[in-house]
């Protein structure tokens, strides 16, 4: 879950007319409009520009800066069995998704103080059924609220629970994700995504004096990136 991965962007338009004649009034073309493709410089400018609760920027790396650290991680995955099976995608995320042509940009705000760390990545070349996955996703968290998840570095239970009454209003969706160790250790975060043009915004918020204070940081660098994704 942790994996899952997320400056203005325009329009390019075009438009034409017939020739202009004695007898005839030029018929101008509709505009043809195009989505704007992110490039990773212009999401690090993005993600360079949003700041934590607190008023610091964030901590920002790219996906070219991780490739050895996700590589790995998509070997454990690789080995890794879900229960119900159905549940596999949710269960890794992006990890689930194609990665050729993605770019993607991380940024991570710790708080030492409160102990709370918030994380937000955005991603951009996507294939379109991807994007739609996440949109779907809702759907699974009623469906896989419970899933048992077995690596190689061990098993635990993981709890889905919508939290759809405190959903911030760019959000697609907003869940709590609580995980339990074999060994009893538990840890718990807030998980949410957005889609704004091609871009998923995907935030993970853990830790602070209390689920509001997390799901508070977490609605702050979600709304700041979906405004700053023109």
């Amino acid at each position: 879950m942790g994996l899952t991965a997320c400056g203005g962007a325009g329009t390019s338009t075009e438009a034409a007319s017939a020739p202009a004649s004695e007898t005839a009034t030029p018929t101008p073309t509709p505009a043809a409009t195009s989505e704007k493709q992110y490039t990773l410089a212009e999401l690090t400018t993005v993600l360079g520009q949003i700041k934590d609760k607190q008023g610091t920027k964030l901590s920002v790396m790219s996906s070219a800066d991780m490739s050895g650290t996700m590589e790995q991680t998509k070997a454990i995955m690789a080995q890794t069995e879900v229960q119900p099976a159905a549940c596999r995608d949710i269960a890794m995320g992006s990890l689930a998704q194609p990665t050729t042509g993605v770019e993607a940009t991380f940024g991570v705000s710790q708080d030492v103080a409160s102990g709370s760390i918030s994380s937000i990545s955005l991603s951009t070349g996507l294939e379109k059924g991807a994007l739609e996955k996440a949109q779907q996703s809702l759907d699974q968290v009623s469906e896989c609220s419970t899933m048992t998840v077995s690596a190689p570095t061990g098993s635990s239970t993981v709890t889905l629970t919508d939290l759809a009454g405190k959903k911030p209003a760019n959000a697609l969706f907003v869940y709590r994700v609580d995980t339990e160790l074999a060994s009893g250790e538990k840890g718990s975060v807030l998980m949410s995504q957005a889609v704004k043009h091609d871009v998923l915004v995907s935030v993970i918020a853990t830790g602070g004096s209390s689920e509001d204070a997390a799901m508070a940081n977490l609605t702050s660098l979600l709304d700041q990136a979906v405004e700053l994704i023109k």
